[in-house]
C-alpha cells in the first residue's frame, strides 16, 4: 500500500501551519491539542515543549498564510451515465435501512461504470459504499484509492479531502500529521466541506498571541465555504451575523443553510417568524432576527424542518426553497407541502438501463459489465 501513496511526498507532506517534518520540531511522543489526546503520560517538559511549538507555528502560519476564497467547479456530467446513476442512486437511498443480503452489490455495477466514465457523483458515492462495507470488494482499500485518482480529474479538491479524510480515519498512512496538507490543498481549490474543517482546527490550536487573528481567518474560511454551499459553514456564518445583529446577513444565511439541507436553518427561521408571538418568558432561546410575525411562513419552515430533520440519513437539500418560502417581502406561492426531493424520493423508481446500454459502456471502459470491475479483475 505505501507504495501506492508515493504521492504524498509528491504534493509536499508537511504539517499544515508549519511547512515542515514533524519530527524536526518534537522529541517527545505526543499529539497536539488538535482535538486529540496523549495515549500516555508524558514528562513535563514535553508538556512545555509541546505549547512552544503550538505557540511557533500559529504565529508563522498567521504571518505566512493567506488564503483567496476560490469555489471549485464541477465539470459537465456525462449524459450517457445518466440512466445508470439515476437507478443506482434511487435504489441506494430506498435501501439506507435494509440489511437484504446484496442489495447495494446489486446496484454497485452501475456506480462503477458511471464512475469510469468520468461521473463523479457515482464516484463519491461509491467510495462512500465501499468505505462502509455496503458494497463487497475483494480490496476496497485498493478500489477506493483507484477511484480518488480518478476524481482528481474531475474534482481535485474533493479529492484532496477524500484523502484527508482516509489518512484521519486510519485507512492510509502517511506521516504524523501529514493529514492536514491534504486539508489545506483541498480549502485553498475551493472544496467547502475542507474550508469548514480547517477553520475548525485552526481554532483549536491553543495559542492565545494569534487567537485574533486565526479568528478573523477562520471567519473567512467559514464565509467561504458557505458561498461554496456547505450547511454548517452557511448556520455557522448566520450565528456570527446574528449575534452582530446583522440581521439581513443572518436571515439570508440560515435560508442558505435551509437550502443546503440544515434542518438547524430551517428550525431558527421558523423561530424567527414567530418571534413576535412566543411570550416574552419563553423568548431566551429563541432566534430573535427583528422579523415580522409571519406565522405562514413560519409553518412552511416547520414543514421543511421536519423533513430534513426525520430523513437525515438521505442527505436530502432544498434547492426549490425560493419557489416555496422566498424571503420577506416577496409573496407566497401555491404549496403542496413536499420540497423536490421528496417528491422524486416517493415517485416512481427511475427505469433499469438496458443490458445493451450498460454492456456498451462497460466495454467502452474494458470492464465486466455484470460487477463493473476490470475484466481481469472478476
Amino acid at each position: 500500500m505505501k507504495d501506492k501513496i508515493i504521492y504524498i511526498v509528491v504534493f509536499g507532506l508537511i504539517f499544515l501551519i508549519i511547512g515542515v517534518k514533524t519530527k524536526e520540531y518534537f522529541e517527545c511522543d505526543f499529539s497536539l491539542d488538535l482535538g486529540g489526546a496523549a495515549t500516555s503520560k508524558r514528562p513535563e517538559h514535553c508538556d512545555a515543549q509541546q505549547k512552544k511549538q503550538e505557540k511557533l507555528m500559529a504565529k508563522k502560519f498567521v504571518d505566512e498564510y493567506h488564503f483567496e476564497c476560490k469555489t471549485q467547479e464541477k465539470p459537465e456530467l456525462p449524459i450517457e451515465t445518466q440512466e445508470l446513476y439515476d437507478y443506482a442512486h434511487y435504489h441506494d437511498l430506498h435501501n439506507m435501512w435494509d440489511d437484504k443480503a446484496g442489495v447495494w452489490d446489486s446496484i454497485a455495477h452501475y456506480y462503477r461504470i458511471a464512475a469510469a466514465h468520468g461521473d463523479y457523483r457515482a464516484n463519491v458515492r461509491l467510495q462512500y459504499l465501499l468505505e462502509d462495507g455496503k458494497v463487497s470488494s475483494a480490496n476496497a482499500i485498493e478500489e477506493i484509492y483507484a477511484l480518488n485518482q480518478e476524481l482528481a480529474k474531475q474534482l481535485p479538491a474533493t479529492a484532496y479531502y477524500k484523502t484527508y479524510g482516509a489518512i484521519d480515519a486510519g485507512m492510509l498512512e502517511t506521516e504524523e500529521y501529514g493529514q492536514y496538507a491534504f486539508l489545506r490543498r483541498a480549502a485553498e481549490l475551493g472544496s467547502a466541506e475542507a474550508q469548514y474543517e480547517l477553520s475548525d482546527v485552526i481554532m483549536r490550536i491553543d495559542d492565545e498571541a494569534t487567537f485574533d487573528a486565526r479568528l478573523k481567518f477562520s471567519r473567512e474560511l467559514d464565509q467561504c465555504s458557505a458561498q461554496n454551499g456547505y450547511w454548517d459553514a452557511s448556520l455557522s456564518y448566520g450565528i456570527q451575523m446574528r449575534d452582530k445583529k446583522n440581521y439581513l446577513e443572518a436571515l439570508q444565511a440560515f435560508h442558505n443553510a435551509t437550502k443546503q439541507g440544515s434542518p438547524q436553518g430551517a428550525l431558527r427561521l421558523k423561530d424567527s417568524f414567530e418571534f413576535k408571538s412566543i411570550p416574552v418568558e419563553d423568548r431566551a432561546e429563541i432566534d430573535n432576527l427583528e422579523l415580522e410575525l409571519d406565522l405562514e411562513r413560519s409553518q412552511r419552515y416547520a414543514v421543511i424542518q421536519d423533513y430534513l430533520s426525520t430523513y437525515d440519513y438521505l442527505n436530502p437539500k432544498v434547492p426549490d426553497l425560493d419557489e416555496i418560502v422566498p424571503l420577506p417581502h416577496a409573496k407566497l406561492p401555491e404549496w403542496d407541502g413536499k420540497i423536490a426531493f421528496q417528491r422524486w424520493f416517493e415517485g416512481p423508481s427511475p427505469k433499469q438501463p438496458s443490458d445493451d446500454l450498460v454492456k456498451k459502456l462497460a466495454e467502452a471502459k474494458g470492464l465486466d459489465p455484470k460487477t463493473g470491475l476490470a475484466l481481469n479483475k472478476k
